[in-house]
């Protein structure tokens, strides 16, 4: 059961189960009042790793970022890889701001990180977008878009940053 829940290549969540907890922590946030903050960030030009290095060095590059999400949030939130190089975290009882600071410390560690891989060496950067629950977030699904529009946000503003829905 739990390795039907799981992404192999990282051991984070999978996509499917991510959705399912986004449903219930954003019912969650909206009875209790909470703030809670999705972060949804994916590897730049990841394809550019794939094409360079392999896809087995592409594969290491997407173990080594899951390992630093993990070793990066609290035990209560909630961390999961939400496709290709995109990985998805729920942020409980935290507000847009307060993801904010993981998000850049995250970036950061990243930006920092080099990956040794069959004798090569690989960096690489990610851009991110947050998203608090808020009265006008619909359903799941909407709060994903707008995470997903933020993270466009820092990708078109250069990529290597962190964006906040601003809607």
């Amino acid at each position: 059961e739990e390795m039907a829940l799981r992404d192999s290549l990282t051991g984070l969540f999978n996509a499917r189960y991510l959705q399912m907890r986004l449903q219930e922590e954003l019912a969650a946030a909206k009875r209790h009042r909470i703030p809670v903050s999705l972060v949804l960030f994916d590897i730049d030009h990841f394809k550019r790793v794939n094409d360079t290095y392999g896809h087995p060095a592409g594969d290491e590059v997407i173990r080594v970022t899951a390992q630093i999400l993990r070793e990066s949030v609290r035990a209560t939130d909630l961390t999961g890889r939400y496709g290709g190089e995109e990985f998805g975290v729920v942020l409980i009882d935290t507000p847009s701001q307060g993801a904010e600071i993981l998000a850049e410390r995250l970036r950061g560690k990243i930006e920092a990180l080099t990956v040794h891989f069959d004798g090569q060496e690989i960096r690489f950067t990610i851009s991110l977008g947050i998203a608090q629950v808020s009265d006008r977030t619909e359903n799941h699904t909407h709060w994903i878009e707008c995470a997903d529009q933020a993270l466009y946000q820092a990708k078109n503003g250069g990529r290597n940053r962190s964006e906040v829905y601003a809607g």
